[in-house]
């Protein structure tokens, strides 16, 4: 799964295909490997609110912000994730680069989804280095390392190879999902859409 933490999409998406693979029904473990995809690789490191980013981005205006996040809100309740239009948008790029060193140490998708829980409920700010990297640590990881990749660049090549490859296999954006390297399924699409894929699997040679 080709994903960036700025994008509810996801977030939702996330979720959506664990609950598809469930669904499914297989005799098998869901094995989620997750990538980079920076979506604004030349955002700025100032923070701003998200009914601001979304009239920067997309025009119109604040209630039509507003109302575009409460319908985004209904899709993650249904399943069960917390959402609040309370919270921040920012350059991801730090926020990645520590996903690469959780991927290092096995611990990507456990730690992300927490941090997505947090940052789309409201209760953490990942663009505060002291939040994301205690975030970090409660998900396993060690303070120094993690202070070691924000201190820098580490794993910013990293982050760069997992968009290009996206690129190259046809993505345009997040969550870009491939399923046992045989097919891909681009945006958010549904619980149904995502259990056929799963079954899908045990008939197709």
């Amino acid at each position: 799964m080709w994903t960036d933490l700025g994008c509810p999409w996801g977030y939702v998406g996330r979720r959506r295909l664990e609950l598809g693979f469930k669904q499914a029904n297989l005799d098998a473990t869901l094995d989620l490997r997750l990538h980079a995809f920076e979506l604004d690789p030349g955002a700025r490191t100032t923070t701003i609110s998200i009914p601001k980013i979304f009239v920067k981005k997309h025009g119109g205006t604040i209630d039509d912000a507003i109302a575009a996040e409460s319908r985004v809100a209904a899709l993650a309740k249904e399943v069960g994730l917390p959402f609040t239009t309370d919270r921040f948008a920012s350059n991801t790029h730090d926020v990645l680069r520590v996903l690469q060193l959780a991927t290092a140490q096995g611990l990507a998708a456990s730690w992300f989804a927490q941090l997505q829980r947090g940052y789309f409920g409201g209760t953490i700010n990942p663009f505060d280095p002291a939040e994301l990297t205690r975030s970090a640590v409660a998900g396993g990881m060690d303070a120094e390392d993690v202070s070691d990749v924000l201190s820098g660049n580490r794993f910013g090549a990293e982050v760069a190879r997992d968009r290009e490859e996206a690129l190259d296999r046809g993505a345009t954006g997040v969550p870009y999902m491939v399923i046992a390297n045989r097919f891909a399924l681009a945006g958010i699409a549904t619980v149904t859409d995502y259990a056929r894929a799963f079954t899908s699997l045990t008939t197709r040679v």
